[in-house]
């Protein structure tokens, strides 16, 4: 019901000067191009989804649907159930198919770097290689039953080092979702700028059904250490703060801004 116009990677408050959109969600805006287009990309996005090319059928995106379609004139039907982007466990069930051989083509990401494949709980001996297409070609009969798991580690990510506003920083990203830290899930009294992120903590998902609709949530500890007094002041001696470990939570970053205004953050200093 409400939206953002830009999608900052980081909101600290106070920001030294005012910005031309607001830096919290709002119902509507005056300028007209942008929104729609992402009303047309979500309208469009079962023209994403599949892909069909003589006898190839293509699934190129994961979600719960179902399919209906054609292959080289037969008519073809198929159920995909999954939770995904929250698990990577995909089932897909051949419905309506009079029977024969064709090729399924199932997308591994590129971000995915251990899959299995199985066809009615059988692995399948396919190449499984991230950013590519893993290839079942057979005879093929309506209730056949194929389960597709992608492994989604937590992963800190770091950016070219030509990219010198996020040098020295993470961004922590788990399957396809790319996740920030939020002033909700800070513990009192924490801003964002006292936060950096350690290789040494553990890094634990966890769905919460209450949170922001039904998220996976990210759980860790971070190293807080106070940025002091900046007022008036563009440079200063380095100072030293005693640092403390303190819990922490991230949440999706399309989903910020959800619990009222709040300062949040994509890219975190890391503390080796």
């Amino acid at each position: 019901t409400s939206y953002f116009y830009v999608n900052p990677l980081r909101n600290v408050d106070p920001l030294p000067t005012e910005l031309r959109f607001p830096r919290t969600r709002q119902p509507f805006f005056t300028s007209f191009c942008c929104p729609p287009n992402v009303v047309r990309t979500i309208a469009e996005a079962s023209q994403y989804a599949y892909g069909v090319k003589g006898d190839m059928l293509w699934v190129n995106l994961y979600g719960g649907n179902k399919l209906d379609a054609r292959l080289e004139g037969k008519p073809i039907s198929l159920v995909q159930e999954t939770d995904y982007p929250w698990t990577g466990k995909i089932a897909i069930q051949l419905g309506q198919w009079p029977g024969g051989e064709f090729e399924l083509k199932l997308r591994v990401p590129a971000w995915c770097h251990a899959a299995t494949l199985s066809v009615n709980g059988q692995a399948a001996n396919v190449p499984l290689n991230p950013g590519s297409y893993a290839s079942l070609r057979r005879n093929w009969k309506a209730g056949d039953r194929i389960q597709l798991e992608l492994s989604m580690p937590v992963a800190l990510m770091e950016s070219h080092p030509l990219v010198e506003e996020t040098r020295n920083q993470v961004a922590v990203k788990r399957g396809p979702m790319v996740y920030c830290l939020e002033t909700p899930g800070l513990p009192d009294g924490v801003k964002i700028n006292d936060v950096a992120l350690t290789t040494k903590a553990e890094y634990k998902p966890r769905f919460d059904g209450e949170l922001l609709g039904g998220v996976v949530a990210i759980e860790t500890e971070a190293v807080v250490r106070s940025a002091g007094d900046w007022r008036g002041k563009l440079y200063r001696p380095l100072q030293s703060a005693d640092a403390r470990r303190e819990k922490v939570v991230l949440t999706p970053y399309y989903a910020w801004a959800n619990r009222g205004p709040a300062e949040m953050s994509v890219w975190l200093p890391l503390a080796r």
